[in-house]
């Protein structure tokens, strides 16, 4: 029985393709995965890019003024509380 089980095992291995082809088949498989989702995608059009990205340039603008502001302020408020403690000691 145990040289039955052996040949099976070697019947097995012998029909199994090698690692290399196995990959190689592997990475063809994924490639036209890639390809059939490549072709899913819509894109947007160019004017409505346009128009998002201007809009994100404000938002981040008026961010970056408002954390320019808040720094500015916290800065003056920290000095000025320096000042005072230098003043009572």
């Amino acid at each position: 029985m145990a040289k039955n089980e052996i040949k099976t095992e070697k019947e097995k291995k012998e029909k199994k393709p090698g690692k290399i082809k196995r990959f190689f088949s592997w990475i063809g498989r994924k490639f036209k995965e890639l390809k059939s989702e490549w072709k899913k995608i819509s894109w947007a059009s160019k004017k409505a890019t346009f128009k998002n990205f201007a809009l994100v340039l404000v938002i981040v603008s008026v961010f970056a003024v408002a954390i320019a502001g808040v720094d500015i302020l916290s800065g003056m408020a920290v000095s000025g509380l320096n000042f005072l403690g230098n003043m009572i000691y």
